[in-house]
C-alpha cells in the first residue's frame, strides 16, 4: 500500500510531539539502558548452547508477566514438554522448585497459586506432533486466540533450527541466506500487524576455539551477529540483536579479577527501530535455586525490578483462582 503524507499528518505530528517510544523495561537498570522490549518488532538472542539463550528469554517473559499483564505464547521444545515447561515457569515465579523430589519444595497452596497464574500468563505450543514452520505457528496462535477470546502479546519460537523451514528453504533453490530473509520478513509483518513482540534463538554457526594470553584456558569467545545461521542476511533482517556469552570459569575479566561461575555478560548488538536502546554491554548473574538473574547494584544483589519503587508485581484477577487443580488445598 502506498500512503500519501496527507493522509499521515496526525500520526507524524504526534511522532514529533512524543517522539519514538522506548519499549517495555526488561526489569534490570543494567540491561535496560542498552535495551527495551519494543511491541511490533522481534528480539533475536545467540548464544552457544547451554550458555542460557531460553533462560534469558524466560526471564523477560515472566518480567513482561509481572509488571506490565503481558501473556506469552512458548514454543521451545528444547526446554522440554509441555508439563516440564510449566514446572519450568512455577519455578521462575515461585524463585522456588515445585519439584516433591526437591529438598525444599514449594506447598501445596502455593504451588496451585503458582499453576494458575502460569494458567493465566502462558500457553505452549506443542510441537509432539510436527514441528511449526512460521505461518503454520502464526495461524495456531490465531486460532487459539480466537477460541481463548484473549490476545496474547509475546511469541518465544525457538531456537531457530527447532522450526521447519522446508517450505521456504524449497522456495529459494535451497539458499540458506534468502530463505531466512523471507521468514524474517514475515515475522516482521506478522509483528507489526499483530502488535506482538517475538523473541527467537540461534546458535552460532561457527566459532574458533582460542586461548586466554594470562590464564592459558581455551575457551571460545562471545558469538557474534555474522557468526549466526545465514550471517550477514540474519543480522540485516534483525530488529534487536542480543548475544549472550558465559565466561569459562577461572578467566579474568577486564579488571584482572575471575569472572563469576554464574556470570552472563549480555551484548546488545542492534537496537531498532532508533531509540529504543543502543549498542552495549553490561552483565547479569543466575541464581540456579532461584531460577532467576539478578544484577548486582552497588554489590547488592537485586532480582528483576527490585530497584524499582513502584514494582507492580501484578497477580491474575481473583476469578482465576477458583478454577484450581485442587482448591481444598488454596485456603
Amino acid at each position: 500500500m502506498i500512503k500519501s503524507i496527507s493522509t499521515i499528518r496526525e500520526s507524524v505530528q504526534s511522532l514529533r510531539d512524543d517522539g519514538v517510544q522506548r519499549g517495555d523495561s526488561t526489569g534490570f537498570s543494567c540491561l535496560d539502558e542498552l535495551y527495551s522490549i519494543k511491541s511490533g518488532t522481534y528480539t533475536i538472542v545467540l548464544g552457544a548452547p547451554t550458555h542460557g539463550k531460553s533462560e534469558i528469554i524466560f526471564e523477560l517473559l515472566i518480567n513482561q508477566a509481572l509488571n506490565f499483564d503481558k501473556k506469552s505464547i512458548i514454543l521451545s521444545p528444547e526446554t522440554g514438554n509441555t508439563e516440564e515447561i510449566t514446572m519450568e515457569l512455577i519455578h521462575k515465579y515461585l524463585k522456588q522448585s515445585a519439584y516433591r523430589s526437591n529438598p525444599y519444595p514449594c506447598g501445596d497452596k502455593e504451588f496451585y497459586n503458582a499453576l494458575n497464574w502460569v494458567d493465566h500468563y502462558f500457553a505452549i505450543a506443542d510441537d509432539e506432533d510436527k514441528s511449526y514452520s512460521f505461518p503454520q505457528l502464526m495461524e495456531e496462535i490465531g486460532k487459539f486466540e480466537k477460541d481463548k477470546k484473549c490476545k496474547f502479546d509475546n511469541v518465544m519460537a525457538e531456537p531457530w533450527n527447532e522450526l521447519n523451514h522446508k517450505l521456504a528453504l524449497n522456495d529459494n533453490s535451497g539458499r540458506q541466506d534468502l530463505a531466512i530473509e523471507e521468514e524474517l520478513t514475515l515475522l516482521r509483518r506478522y509483528c507489526k500487524k499483530e502488535n506482538k513482540h517475538a523473541f527467537l534463538s540461534f546458535h552460532p554457526s561457527f566459532q574458533t576455539l582460542v586461548k586466554d594470553p594470562v590464564t592459558k584456558i581455551n575457551f571460545y569467545e562471545m558469538p557474534k551477529a555474522r557468526e549466526a545461521a545465514g550471517g550477514q542476511a540474519t543480522l540485516r533482517k534483525a530488529f534487536s540483536w542480543i548475544n549472550i556469552w558465559r565466561p569459562p570459569i577461572g578467566m579474568l575479566n577486564g579488571e584482572g579479577m575471575p569472572y563469576g561461575d554464574n556470570e552472563v555478560v549480555v551484548q546488545v548488538e542492534k537496537s531498532k527501530p532508533k531509540g529504543i536502546g543502543k549498542k552495549g554491554i553490561c552483565t547479569i548473574y543466575f541464581d540456579w535455586q532461584k531460577n532467576r538473574y539478578y544484577e548486582l547494584i552497588n554489590g547488592e544483589k537485586k532480582y528483576a525490578f527490585e530497584h524499582v519503587v513502584n514494582f507492580k508485581n501484578l497477580n491474575p484477577p481473583s476469578e482465576v483462582f477458583v478454577t484450581a487443580v485442587n482448591p481444598n488445598e488454596l485456603f
